[in-house]
């Protein structure tokens, strides 16, 4: 069977359900958290994967993974996929039903990146600069890694503009580097 179109499907019931029920944006912010989770915690898609766990013990799983307010509609479809022992496809349906949810109400995933954290002010001017340049409404995440040095790297779907410090002396250390290594062979 192919992943992707099995994914894809599941997002699709699950977002339909969740419109016409008028909690697709509730839904889409535990598929974040859902999607996430895969992510940041080791084992776990192994442990959903897992045949010997019970489809309850599945269930609490993923539902515990979905955070404190989960409604009922999200608690619903966890039942049907475990139902279905769809549930090692999870994670993909998390991420399909994101893109899906994005591309209905025209909303740009944008990341930013900085050494330290930004103001209110600031993470408004980038919303804004990034509105007018896409038309689109703006879900943004911001993330502090001070290994920048300074300025930040912005992420808008798949385009990066890489701001950083600490990647303008990455590139002078190379351009050192070749130099030195063009007159070590005069």
């Amino acid at each position: 069977m192919n992943t992707g179109k099995i994914s894809a499907r599941y997002a699709k019931a699950l977002y339909e359900f969740a419109a016409d029920a008028n909690v697709a944006d509730k839904v889409y912010e535990t598929m974040k958290l859902v999607s996430a989770a895969f992510v940041s915690v080791d084992g776990l898609k192994d442990a959903i994967a897992n045949p010997t766990i019970s489809k309850d013990k599945k269930k609490e799983l993923l539902t515990i993974m979905a955070g404190d307010s989960v409604c009922a509609e999200y608690t619903r479809f966890v039942d049907l996929v475990v139902e279905n022992k769809r549930e090692d496809y999870f994670q993909n349906i998390a991420l399909v039903y994101q893109d899906l949810y994005r591309k209905k109400k025209n909303l740009v995933r944008a990341t930013v990146v900085t050494a330290c954290p930004i103001s209110d002010n600031e993470e408004k001017r980038f919303r804004q600069v990034l509105t007018n340049v896409t038309d689109a409404e703006i879900d943004f995440d911001t993330t502090v890694d001070p290994s920048l040095i300074g300025g930040f790297i912005m992420e808008v779907e798949t385009y990066q503009l890489n701001a950083s410090v600490k990647s303008q002396l990455d590139t002078i250390r190379e351009k050192l580097r070749y130099s030195n290594s063009a007159n070590v062979q005069c």
